[in-house]
């Protein structure tokens, strides 16, 4: 597998993970204002997973998620939904990353917030690529506060739109 060349071959997922924390309100608005400007999933599931309550706690440092009772039905159960890939493992073909309803803007920060990315582990490598793709796999809540990350897919695959 080749290595892309980037900032990301460098960088542990958990480094990129935490960066929602380590943003300052006035970049988080900037980086959404120019993120509403770029293409963005319509996929419907991503409303549903938006709908989930997000706070974050000064004193921790840490986020937590509420999960509404239709995101809780979809644990254990297959879902297809169609995102944008950010590798987390720096390879051209990629088994972890995150799919998001945002395009990427910036290497060093999750596309959106904890409630709008998706961590994916799959069975076979998918591509990376700048557009959108369509991803199928068992959907789980995690909990994993220190990361910021709420949704999981596993043993997921590319599949076509």
């Amino acid at each position: 597998m080749k290595h892309r060349r980037s900032i990301l071959s460098a960088l542990p997922a958990f480094l990129l993970l935490s960066g929602w924390r380590e943003q300052e309100a006035g970049d988080l608005k900037n980086e959404r204002a120019y993120q509403n400007n770029l293409p963005r999933s319509r996929d419907p599931v991503w409303p549903k997973l938006r709908a989930c309550k997000v706070s974050f706690s000064r004193k921790s440092g840490l986020y937590s998620l509420t999960p509404t009772p239709d995101v809780k039905a979809m644990a254990g159960k297959p879902v297809k939904i169609k995102g944008f890939i950010l590798p987390l493992d720096g390879l051209d073909m990629t088994r972890h990353f995150l799919l998001g309803v945002n395009t990427p803007v910036c290497l060093f920060h999750p596309p959106g917030e904890p409630n709008e990315v998706i961590e994916v582990r799959s069975v076979r490598p998918v591509r990376w690529t700048e557009t959108q793709v369509t991803i199928e796999g068992q959907f789980g809540l995690i909990r994993n506060a220190e990361m910021g990350v709420f949704f999981s897919l596993t043993q997921a695959k590319q599949v076509k739109a």
